[in-house]
């Protein structure tokens, strides 16, 4: 039988391993914008959040620090252009910035695909076919035409895709 104490430990260990992690993770902010540095200046000040009422896959959530995030754990960006539509501050005012200045990539250790079984998962979604199979079992993401809209994010099983950073464009 397991020590109960022994199992505290690991799960405390897990723990702050699992938050180191999510402290790490980029900021991935709503698309729409072509100045970050409005985010920290304005969205503070904004007290209604309206960006995060309006979105239709419930994927801009707001930080302690008051400005908007992207969650992708269960859905992605439909670039449907509501928090666009709602921001009043104008954070969020370029129709011509529709992607998510994100990079995403997928994990080929944790990827099941590149280790010969046949899944697709995240290319079922993927709405610019910016996820391409180089041969049966090797998928690979062109950025040229991924938006980082993060669809397979939230369908892979192996949570092998993530995004790795927030681009400077």
């Amino acid at each position: 039988m397991t020590d109960p104490k022994r199992r505290g430990v690991f799960a405390s260990l897990s723990s702050a391993i699992k938050g180191k992690k999510e402290r790490e993770r980029p900021i991935v902010r709503p698309p729409y914008n072509n100045d970050a540095n409005l985010f920290l200046k304005l969205c503070p000040e904004c007290i209604e959040k309206p960006c995060a009422k309006v979105c239709e896959e419930d994927i801009i959530h707001i930080r302690d620090d008051g400005t908007p995030e992207l969650s992708f754990q269960k859905r992605g960006c439909t670039f449907c252009d509501a928090c666009l539509s709602a921001c009043e501050a104008n954070v969020l005012s370029d129709k011509t910035v529709n992607y998510i200045d994100a990079k995403v990539e997928i994990d080929v250790l944790k990827c099941i695909a590149w280790h010969q079984v046949m899944c697709s998962s995240c290319k079922d979604p993927c709405l610019e076919d910016a996820i391409v199979f180089l041969g049966l079992f090797r998928p690979e993401i062109n950025m040229e035409k991924c938006t980082a809209c993060s669809w397979c994010l939230s369908v892979c099983p192996t949570e092998a895709i993530e995004i790795t950073s927030v681009n400077q464009r």
